[in-house]
């Protein structure tokens, strides 16, 4: 008994461990990106662990004893292999090639069935081989379920600082700013190509196109990086960084491109410090990066978030029964109708990318129509995927329905609000602006999910396009201007430090 307990536990731990994975060796991914505590998450998936292994324990126990036993064993041997190995195939450090599954699945049940039927004593001997190693998946059990119990400990930073400036009601009014106003905004995934040089021939961005017409825009800007946790570092001190790492009390550490050796990243070291140091007052709302707990005594004013969906289909803000029940009834699911998961997994993140987006949208106006701050911070989450814009209802999705376009369209109806706040200001033409991508679409790491649609599909034309757009509009600029020879993003870190000691930016 205490051999098939050990058995059933490991199996489950395997099984369930696509839905918690991201979790293990202290979770570090997921703290980053993370606002919320883990804890119901990761007691939810201890739960989920327990409960496949008491439901396969009570199986074997209900059928041990019976005539079926051989038989119901056969079929378990011949099914469970192959399904670990599709469950576990994102641990992999390398991509299986398609069908591999399929194919391992014919050649196991083909020996097994040979085995049985022309060599029974090879075929015990296999089944007594393989009960000791589905035994010993008791210590990926155990080992899961500490590492869960100690990533349930963690504790977010806060993920909220109010400056005194910024504070609402009658006695916290403030009189009229009269400084310098820098507004940089990272639109996560702008694509130069699609957003100017390739732009689908039924996409609007009359916004866009307005904001190019009294400013400069780069033709060939060279990307910083590939992903925005480093890109974003990077553009905030002015060197690369090619490594990071988010350790259990909320601080990051990075290590740059020209140097060695890791060092701890805080704001003294970014613009933020530059800023603050000038006398600007500084604020951030940005998604994805914990902006608050990193750059925190620079930031003056700040807000930053994050609900997208864990890979369990679990949420930070949902209920435990719900954590516990929702992976449960995905994992259902996908052997029911592998299809139907995919949709249902991937309107899962639609649902909770828009909940993130709509926060981000009303801190950020709240912030720019209070016109307190002088130098604002903007990461917003489009038009990175999951897309939650249709352009063809002119509103927000809740389906797993639209595209790239959709959310280029939508990131410009953000910058219509972004500029129709600015230029109302006293200050517009005191107000330099910079709005980029911190990367561009990068179609490789969407083109197999089943987010992907013909329409990105066509607009991609198979290409990836590494230019992000980049478009400055200095105080006062009334023309367009155009710099078309290579200009490496990482040069933003020099306009703004020209900007915050009231010098002119060289491009």
């Amino acid at each position: 008994m205490l051999k098939k307990l050990c058995q059933c536990l490991g199996i489950a731990s395997l099984i369930l461990a696509g839905n918690y994975g991201d979790l293990l060796g202290g979770g570090e991914d997921v703290r980053m990106h993370t606002p919320l505590p883990l804890a119901r998450i990761c007691y939810a998936q201890i739960a989920d662990i327990l409960l496949v292994a008491l439901l396969f324990f009570i199986l074997f126990v209900l059928v041990a004893r019976t005539r079926l036993y051989p038989w119901l064993r056969l079929l378990f041997v011949m099914v469970i292999p192959p399904y670990l190995l599709q469950r576990t195939q994102s641990f992999f450090p390398f991509d299986l090639i398609e069908g591999i599954v399929t194919i391992f699945f014919i050649v196991w049940v083909g020996t097994l069935l040979l085995l049985l039927l022309r060599y029974p004593k090879r075929y015990r001997q296999l089944l007594h081989v393989g009960g000791i190693l589905s035994a010993s998946l008791i210590i990926f059990a155990l080992c899961s379920i500490a590492q869960l119990l100690w990533v349930a400990t963690w504790k977010p930073a806060p993920n909220q600082i109010t400056a005194a400036w910024n504070r609402s009601g009658p006695a916290q009014l403030q009189p009229p700013r009269d400084h310098p106003l820098l507004v940089w905004i990272i639109f996560d995934e702008l694509s130069y190509d699609q957003t100017f040089e390739h732009r689908a021939g039924d996409l609007s961005l009359p916004n866009f196109d307005a904001l190019r017409a009294q400013s400069t825009l780069f033709t060939d800007a060279q990307p910083a990086g590939y992903h925005t946790v480093k890109v974003v570092p990077s553009l905030l001190t002015g060197k690369i960084v090619d490594g990071i790492r988010y350790n259990f009390h909320n601080r990051l550490w990075v290590h740059h491109e020209s140097e060695s050796g890791w060092q701890p990243l805080d704001g003294a070291q970014t613009l933020f410090g530059d800023a603050e140091n000038a006398g600007w007052r500084t604020a951030a709302v940005g998604w994805y990066n914990p902006y608050c707990a990193i750059y925190a005594d620079a930031i003056q004013n700040c807000f930053w978030t994050n609900r997208d969906m864990f890979d369990g289909l679990m949420a930070q803000d949902a209920s435990f029964a719900d954590n516990v029940y929702i992976p449960l009834e995905q994992v259902v699911r996908e052997i029911r109708s592998p299809a139907a998961a995919d949709r249902h997994l991937c309107g899962f993140d639609v649902r909770h990318r828009y909940l993130t987006h709509v926060d981000l949208q009303q801190h950020a106006s709240q912030l720019l129509h209070s016109d307190q701050a002088d130098f604002i911070f903007l990461h917003i989450p489009v038009p990175h995927s999951p897309n939650i814009w249709s352009r063809i209802r002119n509103d927000y999705t809740q389906q797993c329905d639209s595209s790239y376009l959709d959310s280029l369209a939508l990131a410009d109806h953000v910058l219509g609000g972004i500029l129709a706040t600015l230029e109302a200001s006293p200050r517009w033409n005191q107000t330099t602006l910079i709005v980029q991508g911190d990367h561009s679409w990068r179609i490789d790491a969407w083109n197999w999910l089943p987010a992907w649609t013909e329409e990105d599909d066509a607009a991609s034309r198979g290409v990836f396009d590494q230019r992000p757009a980049v478009i400055i509009h200095q105080p006062g600029q009334t023309q367009p201007q155009t710099v078309s020879t290579p200009w490496p993003i990482l040069q933003i870190h020099s306009v703004v430090e020209q900007t915050l000691h009231n010098q002119p930016p060289t491009f």
